[in-house]
């Protein structure tokens, strides 16, 4: 299944990953070489589960580059389409909107919203609010107990503790507040 025969010291490291003995995720600390760490991760994965990851691409990009960032344990990458919807008019200034994707239509459908808003005599933006959110889903067996929880998470003095468990879970993010929807 191997892209390519590996060098003896990394076919020991994948027979550790296979077996057990050492985690995935700490190749990339422990060899200091990030590509390298994704080339045992994919052979180690393809022995375990029997399936050839040969169509994914392993080489052509910098594994260094996301390191901390944005995707953990990488295996390989994958190539997106762009296309090119526009021009839209915003603001009074023409843009051109390019979008990855791999749904069909979607950017015809999007080019057809530019030029209506284009032929309209444009759009005009105004930012009023900025932020990111992250929402996780909890599924309980009754109203009754999603009601409970949602009456915790919105009590004030249950915030600190919670904003304390969240923040641990990203370098990045910070609790700032709390708003639930029972659906």
């Amino acid at each position: 299944l191997a892209d390519e025969p590996l060098p003896e010291e990394d076919e020991e490291i994948v027979k550790a990953v296979v077996e057990g003995k050492v985690p995935s995720y700490v190749l990339e600390s422990k060899l200091g070489d990030c590509r390298r760490a994704a080339s045992i991760r994919r052979e180690a994965l393809q022995r375990t589960t029997g399936r050839s990851l040969a169509g994914l691409p392993l080489e052509g990009f910098n594994y260094e580059s996301i390191l901390g960032q944005c995707c953990e344990m990488p295996v390989g990458y994958v190539q997106i389409p762009v296309g090119i919807a526009g021009p839209l008019l915003l603001d009074g200034v023409e843009y051109s909107v390019p979008m990855a994707t791999t749904e069909g239509c979607l950017v015809a459908s999007t080019n057809r919203g530019c030029k209506a808003i284009m032929v309209s005599g444009g759009a005009s933006s105004a930012v009023v609010r900025d932020g990111m959110t992250r929402a996780p889903v909890v599924r309980f067996g009754t109203a009754k107990r999603a009601a409970e929880l949602k009456m915790f998470l919105e009590e004030p003095l249950n915030f600190e503790a919670l904003s304390l468990v969240f923040n641990t879970s990203s370098r990045f993010g910070r609790l700032q507040k709390i708003k639930c929807a029972i659906a």
